[in-house]
């Protein structure tokens, strides 16, 4: 993908406020001309560096979003207005009006736990929007990621090709940053031999490159050797690279 069309798709997320699930994911396919999937892994990464940059900015200001909460604005409006994500909101509320971090953690997993009836419709209505920061979403998130390791996996068994996971070299005690695939035998794609493959379920822009690459790619060539980095969702063009090949899912024929 070109950067042009990268900063279109940042500039249409920006049009539609808010954390909520899928919120105008489907316009901007259509505006833009680009698959719903890419466009919702865009837009999430999007909003968590933006979650990031106003962490504290937030926090810091907790007790007065309380009083304002307190005044009748619910956590979701709070939310929208501040453009946060409302379930780290909620966490900061639940903490100043005194419950432990243990207890808004059980709390915050099941919003039943709270007595008062106005702040569990809201809390309810919170976990079931935020698409970022809800033990669903978690758990969703680590589901697709081990989903599409699986279908690489499969990939490779189909070409007869032997590897070590993630969890093998692990459980082996290799010391270092270990790829989700160590291949037996190089993988010989478009003519170039590749030792280790990276599946990422996510797509590939410069901020979110530039930490996979310093965090964990650099080492597994120093490592290892030459391999493959997959962003399932596609890749912007101009990503740096060295000693290893960037590749989306369809550019090896995974669906």
């Amino acid at each position: 993908m070109k950067d042009s069309t990268y900063d279109e798709i940042i500039d249409e997320i920006r049009k539609t406020p808010g954390y909520g699930v899928h919120d105008n994911v489907e316009k901007v396919s259509e505006v833009v001309g680009i698959p719903y999937e890419t466009i919702r892994a865009i837009r999430s990464q999007y909003l968590q560096r933006k979650s990031i940059r106003n962490y504290y900015k937030v926090k810091d200001r907790a007790n007065m979003h309380l009083r304002n909460w307190k005044k009748g604005i619910t956590i979701s409006d709070l939310a929208l207005k501040l453009d946060f994500p409302p379930a780290l909101l909620a966490n900061f509320l639940l903490m100043h009006m005194g419950y432990s971090k243990k207890r808004t953690k059980e709390i915050l997993k099941d919003t039943a736990r709270i007595e008062k009836p106005r702040l569990r419709k809201e809390l309810k209505e919170v976990m079931e929007r935020d698409e970022l920061y809800t033990p669903i979403s978690h758990n969703k998130q680590a589901a697709e990621g081990g989903r599409r390791e699986d279908i690489i996996a499969k990939w490779l068994d189909e070409g007869n090709k032997e590897y070590f996971t993630e969890n093998e070299l692990k459980d082996g005690t290799v010391e270092g940053k270990t790829p989700d695939f160590l291949l037996l035998e190089p993988l010989i794609w478009h003519g170039d031999k590749y030792n280790w493959i990276e599946s990422k379920a996510s797509f590939g822009e410069h901020y979110v490159h530039r930490k996979n690459h310093k965090g964990q790619i650099s080492q597994y060539v120093e490592l290892y050797g030459e391999g493959l980095l997959v962003y399932w969702y596609g890749y912007l063009d101009s990503l740096k690279k060295k000693r290893y090949e960037i590749v989306d899912r369809r550019e090896l024929g995974l669906e």
